[in-house]
């Protein structure tokens, strides 16, 4: 291993600017640096931002902080403990005057080395990649004629009436000129939802060459059937090529050592920042329709400077605090039952500059974080309904994970494996209507039940607990078929007291969560009473102040 050194390089400025200073001296002229308050399935990660001499980085895992301060991907980086995948991290800093993104890295760099002791080095490492090699048979290609280049679509495609899945068309496409190498990179971007990974060409054919392709879309494969052809099977079968995921040894970034907490901020760092809380700038907030057959639950970016939110004070509250809405009825407390049915429909208009405003990221314009989103929302609940709460312990019903028949079916993870639950749009299904397997690796129970909590809302309406016993970090595959939200579904009133056995998916033939718990993973979640942090509303008003 070669360990890389930070460059200090001397360059010549033009007439009349300020010489640069060496890249290991680029630091910020101040920092904080604390581990996020976000609920993991609630982060988004969009980057660092520059706006208004502050450098921010919310909700950013220790891989994210890497992948922007040296200009790498996500694959590029290799080793370190499993939690650089996973905990989340928030960094604020004041920058000089005219400072760019790209000298705002390497002061990122320089912090990451300062406050974590990141320890970086080169090397070569395997990476998953989707390996193109000449199909048994030999390949089904056309020498080009020389005229065109690239890939253009075949035909129209369009939404499926009703939203059928089956009727979508096939995608088709036809390329010409096209080299084995300029393949693979197509491959990647025109069946993004199959290629999670880059593609490489091992075919070793030389020339360029003229083809047709044609395969289902992704969302669309399962309810196709026998009807559908997954890209992959479309290569083989259409070109004579093969597409298997392979560990690909390629030169990598190391991470030889790093800390999991950060140095302590040094005294006074908030005043000298004085990043103010996140609020909208104004908001209009009106009953909402209850004639509106389809009505916002949630909170929306619609583009621009305006964000919608929309469901009643519980949801809104429990939306607002990160409590996934399934399981707000449990542990939101004490609002008063006269405001409990009565919706609420809210349009407001994020800051043009600061917290809550808008990013733009490599030119893209892009929402504000979703924490930032939900602290604005929260404060408004505050500063418009007088929202009062405070935090403590209670008994309610939870859904305890629990070994079933004594023996589970999950492998144990090495600590270095990256954490996280992520899906996995080529894992083996049990059944074909489940969307996708979702993978996690190096994941511990708790956050198992974190991951069901939030990702299967249709099924659990109250909280998930681990009561398995199990330690540390373990690999698996989970899914299962979707079933309706009962919080999306107008009108709906769920049946707090419906058991588990009855929450079934909405395709007969499917697998429920809680059947997949079981059956995947050879766990159980059973109705258990159990003393957990719920949030107890003190006061709120029946109506917004303006």
């Amino acid at each position: 291993m070669k360990k890389i050194a930070l460059l200090s390089l001397l360059v010549l400025p033009a007439f009349g600017q300020q010489p640069q200073p060496p890249q290991s001296q680029l630091k910020f002229e101040a920092a904080d640096v604390h581990v996020s308050p976000t609920a993991r399935g609630f982060a988004q990660n969009f980057g660092g931002v520059l706006r208004e001499g502050r450098y921010v980085n919310r909700d950013a895992t220790m891989i994210n902080l890497i992948t922007a301060a040296y200009g790498v991907s996500e694959d590029g980086v290799a080793g370190g403990p499993g939690w650089i995948s996973s905990d989340l991290f928030d960094i604020i800093a004041k920058v000089p005057d005219g400072t760019k993104i790209e000298t705002a890295n390497l002061m990122l760099r320089n912090l990451l080395a300062e406050r974590f002791k990141l320890v970086i080095e080169s090397g070569t490492h395997p990476v998953p990649r989707y390996v193109i090699t000449v199909a048994k048979g030999g390949p089904k290609l056309k020498s080009s004629s020389g005229t065109g280049a690239g890939c253009q679509p075949v035909g129209g495609g369009g939404a499926p009436p009703g939203g059928d899945l089956a009727s979508i068309p096939n995608i088709k496409v036809s390329c010409h000129n096209m080299t084995a190498k300029a393949m693979a990179e197509n491959f990647r971007q025109m069946a993004n939802g199959y290629f999670d990974h880059d593609a490489v060409d091992s075919t070793k054919l030389e020339g360029a060459y003229d083809f047709e392709l044609e395969w289902t879309p992704r969302a669309a494969l399962a309810a196709k059937g026998s009807d559908g052809i997954g890209i992959f099977d479309a290569i083989e079968k259409q070109l004579g090529l093969k597409v298997q995921l392979q560990d690909v040894p390629v030169p990598s970034m190391v991470v030889a050592s790093v800390n999991r907490k950060p140095s302590p901020n040094s005294d006074g760092i908030a005043t000298i920042l004085n990043v103010a809380a996140a609020r909208f700038e104004a908001a209009t907030i009106k009953p909402a329709n209850p004639n509106d057959p389809r009505p916002l639950n949630g909170l929306l970016y619609t583009g621009g400077s305006q964000m919608r939110s929309g469901g009643t004070l519980p949801f809104l509250i429990a939306m607002s605090l990160q409590i996934p809405p399934g399981v707000a009825e449990d542990m939101v407390v004490g609002v008063p039952k006269a405001l409990q049915t009565q919706r609420w429909d809210i349009t407001a208009k994020v800051p043009a500059t600061g917290e809550g405003a808008p990013n733009v990221v490599n030119g893209r314009p892009l929402p504000p974080p979703l924490s930032v989103g939900l602290e604005m929302l929260r404060n408004l609940l505050v500063d418009q309904f007088g929202l009062k709460t405070h935090s403590e312990n209670r008994e309610v019903t939870v859904y305890a994970l629990t070994l079933s028949g004594g023996k589970h079916k999950m492998a144990k993870a090495d600590d270095s494996e990256r954490s996280g639950c992520r899906p996995d749009p080529n894992a083996p299904k049990p059944a074909t209507n489940i969307p996708a397997m979702i993978s996690c690796k190096n994941t511990s129970m708790a956050e198992l039940a974190q991951t069901l909590q939030q990702q299967g809302g249709g099924y659990f309406d109250h909280p998930v607990a681990d009561a398995t016993g199990l330690e540390g970090g373990w690999n698996f595959l989970i899914g299962w078929s979707p079933r309706p939200n009962p919080q999306q579904q107008p009108g709906a009133n769920p049946n707090p007291n419906q058991p588990a056995a009855a929450a079934e998916p909405s395709d007969p033939n499917g697998i429920s969560a809680f059947d997949a718990i079981e059956r995947e993973l050879g766990l159980k979640a059973v109705k258990q009473k159990r003393s957990i942090p719920v949030i107890v509303v003190d006061h709120v008003n029946d109506k917004p102040e303006n």
